[in-house]
C-alpha cells in the first residue's frame, strides 16, 4: 500500500514538472513572438520611409527582413506582394518579381488570381511571349497544343487561327474593296494592317492593360456617357416626333437652302476716267480711290450687269478684278468676291435633312425644359459670387474699392 502511494506521488511530481515546463515554454514563445512581431513592424516602418525617399533597393531589403521576422503567413505573403510590385514598377527586375509572385501563388489560393496576372506581365517583359499566351489559352479553357489552323486561315499565331478568309473579306468590304480580284497592293496592305492590329491587341492583353487603373477609369467614363445617352433617349426624348405639317412649313420657309440657283457675290467700283481706273488696279492703296457703287452684292446670274453675264461661271471664275469697262461715259471695275454654286437637293434628301433639323430643334428645347424641371426639383443653385471671387478676383476688389472710395477720402457721395 505504501509502495502504491509512493508511485502515485512520483507520477504527480513528474506531471507537475511537465506542466511547469510547458508553461515556461509558452511564456518564452510568446515573448519571442512578440519580439519577432515587433521587429517585423520596425522593418515595415523603415521600408515605408525608404520608399517615401525613393530608395527602392534599400526598401526591398527592409521588407525582406520583415518577411523573415513575420510569423503570420498571410501578412508575410502581402509583404512579398509589395516586394514584387517594387521590383516590377520601380526597379524593373522582372525575374525577382516573378520569383516572389510564384511563391505567393503556390502558398495562397486566395491571392493566386492576382499573382497570375503579375506572373504573365513579368513573363511578357522577359520575352517569354509564348509562355504567356499558353497560360492565357489555358485560362480560357483551350488546349495550347491543339492546332486551330485550318484551310481557311489567313493569319496564324503559333497554333492559333488569328484571321480567317471570312474575317479578311469583312475588312475588305469595310474599306470598299472588291472581294474578287482586289488590287494586290491593297490586299497586302489590308493583311498587314490586320496583322499589326492583332499583334498590338495581344501584346496589350499580355501587358495586363485591362487591369490598369487608367483603363478602368476610361471604361467608367464611357459607362457614364452611355448611361446619360440612354436616359436621354428613353426618358427625355422618347416622345419627340416631327409632324408633316411642321415639315412642310419648314421646307417652304427654307426653300432656298435646298433648291437655289447659282449666286454671284461682287463689288462695283466707279472711276471718273480710264487712267484713274488703271492706276487703282496697279495700286489699290494709291491716291485714285474709286466710288463704291456696290459692296458684296449677292445676286443670281440673270441679275448681273450685262458685262458679267457673258462669263461661264461654272468653269471660268475670275480671280483678278475685271475692267476697266466704259459704260455710258463712266469707267467701272468689278471685283468677284465669291461664287455660290447652284444647290439642288433631291426632294427625298431635302425632306430628311429638314426632318433632322426640326428634330434637333425640338430635342434642344425638350432638353432645356427637362434641365429646368430637374433644377427646381433638386433646388439647384449656381453660386455666382463664389465663381466670380475665384475666377475674377480683380473685378470684385475693384468694385468693392470703388464703393468705399468716397468714405475713404472724406467726400460726400
Amino acid at each position: 500500500m505504501s509502495a502504491l502511494k509512493s508511485l502515485i506521488a512520483r507520477v504527480n511530481a513528474i506531471l507537475l514538472l511537465v506542466i511547469i515546463s510547458l508553461v515556461i515554454g509558452l511564456i518564452t514563445l510568446g515573448v519571442r513572438g512578440e519580439k519577432v512581431h515587433f521587429q517585423s513592424e520596425n522593418h515595415l516602418n523603415y521600408a515605408a520611409e525608404l520608399l517615401a525617399h525613393g530608395l527602392y533597393n534599400d526598401a526591398v531589403l527592409a521588407l525582406q527582413q520583415a518577411v523573415e521576422n513575420e510569423p503570420v503567413l498571410e501578412k508575410c505573403l502581402k509583404i512579398r506582394k509589395s516586394i514584387s510590385e517594387i521590383y516590377m514598377n520601380y526597379l524593373g527586375d522582372y525575374e525577382k518579381a516573378l520569383a516572389e509572385l510564384i511563391y505567393i501563388k503556390s502558398h495562397s489560393p486566395a491571392m493566386a488570381v492576382d499573382a497570375e496576372n503579375g506572373i504573365k506581365i513579368c513573363m511578357n517583359r522577359l520575352g517569354r511571349v509564348y509562355d504567356v499566351q499558353r497560360r492565357m489559352l489555358l485560362e480560357e479553357g483551350k488546349n495550347p497544343i491543339v492546332s486551330e489552323v485550318s484551310s481557311l486561315t489567313v493569319i496564324k499565331l503559333g497554333n492559333e487561327s488569328a484571321c480567317t478568309i471570312e474575317q479578311l473579306e469583312q475588312q475588305l468590304a469595310q474599306r470598299g474593296l472588291p472581294l474578287k480580284s482586289p488590287p494586290k497592293e491593297a490586299l497586302s496592305r489590308v493583311i498587314q494592317q490586320v496583322a499589326g492590329e492583332m499583334l498590338f491587341k495581344r501584346a496589350a492583353k499580355r501587358a495586363g492593360v485591362a487591369k490598369r487603373q487608367s483603363f478602368v477609369d476610361r471604361i467608367r467614363q464611357m459607362e457614364e456617357n452611355l448611361i446619360l445617352q440612354i436616359y436621354l433617349e428613353e426618358e427625355v426624348l422618347k416622345d419627340i416626333k416631327v409632324d408633316e405639317q411642321a415639315l412642310k412649313l419648314y421646307l417652304e420657309k427654307h426653300a432656298e437652302e435646298f433648291d437655289s440657283p447659282m449666286r454671284i457675290v461682287f463689288s462695283t467700283f466707279s472711276f471718273k476716267d480710264e487712267t484713274s481706273a488703271r492706276d487703282w488696279l496697279k495700286n489699290p492703296t494709291g491716291a485714285s480711290q474709286p466710288e463704291v457703287l456696290s459692296d458684296h452684292s449677292n445676286v443670281t446670274v440673270d441679275k448681273l450687269p450685262t458685262f458679267l453675264k457673258s462669263i461661264k461661271w461654272n468653269s471660268e471664275v475670275p480671280k483678278d478684278p475685271l475692267g476697266p469697262i466704259e459704260i455710258s461715259g463712266k469707267w467701272f471695275v468689278y471685283q468677284i468676291n465669291e461664287v455660290i454654286p447652284e444647290r439642288k437637293v433631291p426632294p427625298d434628301l431635302a425632306k430628311k435633312q429638314a426632318q433632322l433639323r426640326l428634330l434637333e430643334e425640338k430635342q434642344g428645347s425638350k432638353i432645356s425644359d427637362a434641365i429646368s424641371e430637374l433644377a427646381k426639383k433638386e433646388e439647384l443653385k449656381i453660386l455666382d459670387d463664389v465663381v466670380a471671387s475665384h475666377f475674377y478676383p480683380g473685378e470684385k476688389e475693384a468694385a468693392s474699392g470703388t464703393k468705399k472710395l468716397p468714405d475713404a477720402i472724406g467726400t460726400n457721395e
